[in-house]
């Protein structure tokens, strides 16, 4: 026998809840451009609030018809809850009069609020397993790509502060320049910048020298090495299956020494037919 749906499930059906969150998203793209925020006043503002009362009802009704423990079991909900408890105190903006200024974060956080969308993707379970996986896997590259942006930053800061000061005038400065290097992307305009302005020979040199070594220890050897690790992290999934196949078919094997001749036939076609599978699946892996 079915259990009774509570009386306002309704207002939490997966296509309600996209379509809220489509408006939603559509209103804060919107008031992002100036003309269409003179020409509709506060009606975005208010659309955005409504929806904000909306998600939060729905965590309401699911945490009463759940309970807060079996609404808390699900790693959707938690993200759901503090995205909408950290945009709850945009729910007291329109009684505040004067500067809002306060709001100016909480204002910044409420696109997190498009992320919920993720949640209607096909497997997102997986991929955010996939991704989180991922991330703790190639902590430690990340770690020694940021202690190798330390170190190589200090070095530039000791030897071009004084030329550079714009660019290497303090560690910061220097770390965030160095950052840009390691990306790849217009890695050359610094030393080009600054062989422009003046410098002898012999430091231009030595200016593009430091910055051809950051670009191959940094940006080509360490973000390879972290987007491998990424990558070979993500598709554990597949290889954990493939492990799992290979692990039953020795136990077919096992088994089929042991069973009469008879038996045997029909024993090897199917393990065959396994062997192809693990063989397609091979082959598609190659092929993504």
């Amino acid at each position: 026998m079915e259990e009774p749906k509570h009386k306002l499930d309704w207002l939490v059906t997966e296509p309600l809840v996209l379509t809220v969150i489509g408006l939603n998203g559509l209103a804060l793209v919107l008031a992002g451009f100036p003309a269409v925020r003179e020409t509709t006043g506060q009606w975005l503002g208010w659309v955005d609030y409504g929806c904000l009362l909306y998600f939060l009802f729905e965590a309401i009704i699911k945490i009463r018809r759940d309970t807060f423990a079996g609404y808390w079991a699900r790693g959707w909900n938690k993200m759901d809850f503090f995205i909408v408890m950290g945009s709850s105190p945009l729910l007291l903006q329109p009684f505040i009069a004067g500067d809002v200024g306060f709001f100016s974060i909480i204002l910044v956080g409420r696109f997190l609020r498009l992320l919920r969308i993720m949640y209607f993707v096909p497997n997102s379970e997986q991929i955010w397993a996939g991704i989180i996986r991922a991330l703790k896997a190639s902590a430690a590259v990340f770690l020694t790509l940021a202690v190798l942006n330390m170190v190589l930053a200090m070095g530039a800061n000791t030897l071009f502060g004084e030329l550079a000061p714009q660019y290497f005038g303090d560690p910061v400065k220097s770390a965030y320049s160095l950052f840009k290097v390691f990306t790849i992307e217009g890695w050359y305009e610094i030393p080009d910048a600054l062989a422009a302005s003046g410098l002898d020979s012999g430091t231009v040199m030595l200016v593009r020298g430091y910055f051809v070594l950051a670009v191959l220890v940094g940006g080509i050897l360490g973000l390879s090495l972290a987007n491998a690790v990424f990558v070979d992290e993500m598709t554990a999934d597949n290889n954990d299956r493939l492990e799992q196949m290979v692990s039953d078919l020795r136990e077919e094997l096992a088994d089929n020494q042991k069973s009469g001749a008879a038996d045997r036939a029909e024993q090897w076609k199917a393990l065959q037919n396994r062997l192809d599978s693990i063989q397609k699946q091979l082959t598609e892996m190659r092929g993504s």
